[in-house]
């Protein structure tokens, strides 16, 4: 790993950081992260976003952990603005922004059976909106004039491929890459990434396996053959800080964890 780029202090912002994917993210960060850094975790789950600060401070005693129980359903300027507006701009070198949170969405409807507007707006506020106006607090927060500034868009196979039973997921996950394109090419300064880890083994991922309608999916997710495929999160978290540090990527793009 070039040590480099992240030889820097950093205050890292990570939504979902309570499990999974978003905790696996701060703890394996912390073990990188320089003294004087601080990650600021959002999530519903308090006891979770308590157990991650205790893992983070266990590998890195010399990084500030701050924890925020926010529900992203109900997303608002002036909270995340509460959230970031201590923040010591001076203080950091690099600002990274990680959107992690988010959700699989109905598996009980296919496409066709899509046509609850309360359901779709309480899936896109949790899982675009959200992303969107955090994203606008940030960048109105830290200017690109005192620091970097980068931001990683969590994405999935999902996004680019369809597959039967998950409509909510693609279209989200989708919609997603597509404002962070926009948003690249609009900021130039910016460094964005959508970042795909793989199929890791997460809550999300046993809800898919057990949930989705489609049979065929579901027989795919359990296969012995998608076991070999399956992704340790140590190793997911890796790729992505590698990708990060090297900017081996595209402006705005994407990069799966089986890219080469």
């Amino acid at each position: 790993m070039d040590q480099i780029y992240w030889n820097r202090r950093t205050c890292v912002i990570l939504t979902g950081g309570s499990k999974g994917i978003g905790r696996s993210l701060a703890v394996e960060l912390s073990k990188i992260l320089v003294p004087e850094s601080n990650i600021i975790l959002l999530a519903r789950d308090t006891d979770g976003l308590e157990k991650t600060k205790e893992m983070v401070h266990k590998e890195n005693g010399k990084i500030s952990v701050e924890c925020f129980q926010i529900n992203l359903y109900h997303p608002s300027v002036s909270t995340f603005e509460n959230i970031l507006s201590p923040v010591d701009h001076t203080k950091y070198e690099l600002f990274l922004l990680i959107h992690n949170a988010g959700s699989v969405g109905n598996l009980d409807h296919l496409a066709a059976d899509m046509n609850d507007i309360e359901e779709w707006n309480k899936y896109m506020t949790l899982n675009l909106y959200s992303v969107a106006c955090l994203t606008n607090v940030f960048l109105s927060k830290f200017k690109s004039d005192t620091a970097e500034r980068c931001i990683v868009n969590m994405t999935s196979l999902f996004a680019i491929e369809p597959f039967k039973s998950v409509g909510y997921y693609s279209v989200g996950k989708a919609s997603r890459e597509m404002y962070f394109r926009v948003l690249a090419i609009e900021n130039p300064t910016l460094n964005i990434l959508s970042y795909s880890p793989g199929p890791v083994l997460t809550d999300m991922y046993t809800q898919l396996s057990l949930n989705a309608k489609n049979e065929v999916l579901r027989e795919q997710l359990t296969s012995k053959q998608q076991q070999q495929y399956i992704v340790k999160v140590e190793d997911a978290c890796q790729k992505l800080f590698n990708t990060l540090a090297t900017k081996s990527y595209t402006n705005g793009g994407r990069v799966d964890f089986y890219d080469k």
